[in-house]
């Protein structure tokens, strides 16, 4: 089985190979850290006697939600040394700048899930235990992590409908793999269900939340960046009204600025901005040409908003700052729900008591998201993507009803802060699990690594 996953990933690697060369090529993108992800790793990882967690999180939504369980966990073992991997480089770039207080030259790129290379990384970091955030499931490195005596441990676990539409068929496959955890902590009951019908053992499942609930208990606020969008927002002593797009996909931006040119037709409503962060950094230039011949100026973040401060669209053309600009939102509209993606998290705009707005497209976070909709927390635009006219209305007339309406607008924000207080405590349980298990798990491995 294992024999036949790697010929597989090999062979979708070479199929692949002409693709990342076309993107490198035209767009000028290459895959960061090549070396890393063969498992070359720096100097800076390599074993140095202590115990040793690894932490792994695929991009940057998971790596900011990684935050409260790393600060709770090295409040218990402040001598640990912990490492970060990232498959995403905007992943990366947000471990580096959130992580490092935890130690010098402590991330890296995931490797490649091949048996060598997963010997390799295992060999060089020595850890005590792994811990993956969400649900990536890398067989090899399971399986050598498990030959290893090193306890892996699924964190924050989410299997989305579609995802569970394809693991399902794969359950002989997987109910192997799943031996190599020690344990699988699912966000909630619907989680475990599923990875139970995908082959989990259940004795190894637990319903432990979802740590995003936590998120705003071990963030340090950068004042010094708060200051500076502060600063770059300000642009003049109108009360300007401002709509915060975060993690925007391909035909939503079309639908928010035909929905921005009508709104500043609507009288005390001419000044309102919108904020567009798109998902993907290659698409802020798409998104510039688009606003453009929609007949919009942009002023860039990468340019403090300026010279044109009054600029109708702002481009938030920087990784790792959507979380903070929320703060400055009247409103919030989350992408990825207008189109069939699955949506983002609406947890951050939660976290600073905004009026959250989404499309129906929340599959990714259908358990937090019916927690939210059920309480009042969230407004939902029910067309489809395939009514992209009859969405564009629909989220007119609910911007313009928010926008003239402070209290309606303060009463969802307050609704969605009040949902998170309510579900907190996932880190918690989920760190004194994973503390157990490393209290036991750090005695083998310096053990193993005396005897070598």
């Amino acid at each position: 089985m294992y024999l036949l996953y790697s010929i597989v990933l090999v062979t979708w690697g070479i199929l692949l190979l002409p693709l990342f060369l076309y993107k490198a090529w035209r767009y000028h993108k290459t895959l960061p850290g090549i070396g890393q992800r063969f498992g070359r790793l720096p100097d800076t990882l390599r074993f140095d006697g202590r115990a040793t967690i690894w932490f792994h999180s695929c991009s940057v939504g998971e790596t900011l939600s990684l935050q409260p369980l790393v600060r709770a966990l090295h409040q218990r073992f402040p001598e640990a040394r912990f490492v970060f991997s990232t498959i995403t480089k905007t992943g990366q770039n947000v471990a580096i700048q959130r992580f490092a207080d935890y130690g010098e030259g402590n991330t890296f790129y995931f490797p490649i899930d091949l048996a060598s290379v997963a010997r390799s990384v295992l060999d060089w970091i020595q850890p005590a235990m792994i811990v993956i955030i969400d649900t990536e499931i890398w067989p090899n490195l399971l399986r050598q992590a498990n030959r290893r005596g090193i306890p892996v441990a699924l964190a924050n676990g989410r299997i989305s409908a579609g995802s569970f539409r394809y693991y399902r068929r794969a359950r002989r496959v997987l109910r192997r793999v799943f031996r190599d955890y020690r344990v699988l902590m699912m966000q909630s009951e619907e989680d475990a269900q599923r990875i139970t019908e995908m082959g989990a053992p259940p004795e190894k499942i637990l319903v432990a939340g979802n740590i995003k609930f936590d998120q705003d208990q071990a963030k340090k606020t950068d004042e010094t960046l708060v200051r500076s969008l502060g600063e770059d927002l300000r642009f003049s002593e109108q009360n300007a009204p401002l709509i915060v797009a975060g993690s925007t996909h391909p035909g939503e931006e079309q639908i928010l600025f035909d929905v921005l040119r009508r709104l500043r037709t609507i009288p005390g409503l001419e000044q309102t901005r919108l904020l567009l962060a798109p998902r993907h950094p290659e698409r802020f230039a798409v998104a510039i040409q688009l606003a453009a011949r929609c007949g919009f100026a942009v002023a860039r973040r990468t340019d403090h908003f300026g010279p044109d401060r009054s600029a109708p669209v702002l481009l938030l053309d920087t990784v790792g700052e959507l979380a903070e600009v929320y703060r400055f939102a009247d409103v919030v509209f989350v992408g990825g729900t207008l189109v069939r993606h699955g949506g983002h998290s609406i947890m951050e705009p939660a976290l600073h008591s905004k009026a959250i707005v989404t499309g129906p497209s929340m599959e990714n976070f259908r358990h937090i998201f019916e927690e939210f909709r059920m309480h009042g927390g969230v407004k939902v635009i029910e067309a489809g993507e395939e009514h992209p006219d009859l969405q564009a209305r629909q989220l007119l007339d609910v911007f313009q009803q928010l926008l003239q309406n402070e209290k309606e607008r303060n009463a969802l924000g307050a609704a969605a802060f009040s949902i998170l207080e309510a579900n907190r405590g996932a880190t918690r349980n989920i760190s004194e699990k994973i503390a157990a298990i490393f209290e036991e798990a750090a005695t083998g491995a310096l053990h193993r690594a005396i005897r070598k």
